[in-house]
């Protein structure tokens, strides 16, 4: 099985750096020579500097029916193209990048017709995430699974959370939770009972939502309601997320400097009160009186600025604040110096096609630390190594936590003498690189998607087209 990634902007990259950490076989489409050079130095895969929308490189690519197409350039209707070749070329699975809000409401054709198996829209997934943090969690960045009954959340430690300088294993209202892993100066910790949280740590926790409720509340981080919300920047995920948050009822106001962008959100978004200014201005900001607001969201097109603006919102009282940053090397600072979450659309695009790809038992998936560490969801096969063991006797690899088991609807923070039986839901924290060997476990045979050939081909790493 080969993956076919046309496009390698900041997502395409994204989503080929995280299929390339699990061994799949991947090929880059490009026509800039810059971006070809910059994947040849820093990713094991191959590339061809090529039009991926000419049916020339198709051709020569030479599509299989195990091949999967993902279409993810800086244009939908390119993107809709090279899928509908693709399929004609013989691809067996295509995926595009859609991201206009036209096209997701009034579609001349369907998907199918468009031979298109799997859509993302990565402003519109990036809202739908940012509006739950809004209304669902009672920390910073939030993720569920089990169908809900699972959640996981993460909360900064400062030098006022109740649990700064404490070991795990002494912190009280636990016993139900789950502290599955540690941020700590931009690494990932899958921690143990001995280690101590610290301040300017982002710990996450998981277990269901009622008791990471009561545990929140226990230490001076109980959730707040959200009525006022302003955003900041006025660009697609802005619309997206006011639409979200002004159909659960609350007051959204968005402030733009694109005059003619205002006059588009204002046709667009009757019921959100549209403001051209510089949401940079102080003196705006006083007058819109951000002080009032529940929650302030930084949207702009730049990762600096929307971290300036968050530590500003912050400082002046606003007890919410969401940071868009497109650079993963920024997402552990931002939890770190203060900002409640920031939140990066490349990677949740790259999650959602990861769960499609993936298939097979794997359920639900999320990236930490720009990919460095895994949460993945799983149902145990009746046939598996990890099925009627006890955990303590499992041989799970250094960096790989079990997290929860949920066995016929109940939900069990698991310990050493609990058992995993067939069909439970498991979710899995680990790093990245253990994720084939995590799958392996829970499946009824082992998985190996690379092959000599393919290794040999790849020595070379770059093959042009004609």
């Amino acid at each position: 099985m080969r993956i076919i990634v046309i496009g390698a902007g900041k997502v395409g990259y994204q989503i080929t750096e995280s299929l390339s950490r699990e061994g799949f076989d991947v090929v880059v489409v490009d026509h800039d020579q810059d971006v070809i050079d910059r994947i040849n130095e820093n990713l094991d895969v191959m590339t061809l500097k090529s039009n991926g929308l000419l049916s020339s490189t198709l051709k020569h690519l030479g599509l299989h029916p195990d091949d999967t197409i993902i279409a993810v350039t800086d244009s939908d209707e390119a993107n809709m193209l090279a899928c509908l070749s693709a399929k004609n070329l013989g691809a067996g699975t295509t995926i595009a990048r859609i991201r206009n809000p036209e096209y997701t409401k009034d579609w001349a054709v369907t998907k199918e017709q468009l031979s298109i198996d799997f859509i993302i829209n990565p402003e519109r997934s990036t809202a739908h995430e940012i509006s739950r943090m809004l209304t669902h969690s009672p920390a910073g960045a939030v993720e569920d699974f089990a169908k809900g009954k699972v959640q996981m959340v993460t909360i900064p430690i400062n030098d006022s959370t109740k649990l700064n300088e404490v070991k795990i294993k002494d912190i009280q209202n636990i016993e139900d939770i789950l502290v599955a892993a540690i941020i700590r100066k931009g690494e990932l910790i899958i921690p143990k009972g001995d280690d101590m949280i610290l301040t300017g740590d982002v710990i996450y926790i998981i277990g269901q939502k009622h008791e990471i409720l009561k545990f929140c509340k226990s230490i001076g981080k109980a959730p707040r309601r959200v009525s006022n919300v302003m955003i900041l920047g006025g660009g697609r995920i802005a619309y997206y997320l006011a639409e979200d948050l002004n159909d659960m009822g609350m007051s959204v106001k968005i402030i733009e400097k694109d005059p003619e962008r205002c006059r588009e959100l204002s046709e667009a978004l009757p019921n959100v009160l549209i403001i051209n200014g510089d949401g940079t201005d102080i003196n705006l900001l006083k007058m819109e009186n951000i002080m009032q607001m529940d929650a302030v969201v930084a949207l702009t097109g730049m990762d600096e600025e929307n971290i300036l603006l968050s530590l500003l919102a912050k400082q002046m009282g606003v007890k919410k604040v969401v940071s868009k940053v497109s650079r993963t090397n920024y997402i552990s600072l931002v939890e770190t110096i203060g900002v409640d979450a920031g939140i990066t659309p490349s990677m949740i695009t790259a999650g959602e096609i990861l769960r499609f790809i993936r298939g097979g038992r794997i359920i639900s998936l999320s990236l930490l630390l720009g990919g460095e560490g895994e949460v993945i969801e799983l149902d145990a096969h009746p046939a598996s190594a990890v099925v009627n063991v006890p955990l303590r006797e499992l041989d799970l690899p250094k960096d790989v936590l079990i997290t929860t088991i949920v066995h016929k609807g109940k939900v069990v923070v698991p310990h050493g003498n609990d058992i995993i039986r067939g069909n439970d839901r498991v979710i899995v924290l680990c790093r990245t690189t253990e994720v084939n060997r995590v799958r392996e476990m829970f499946s009824s045979s082992e998985r190996n998607r690379r092959n000599g050939l393919w290794n040999r081909f790849k020595s070379s790493r770059t093959f042009t087209s004609n």
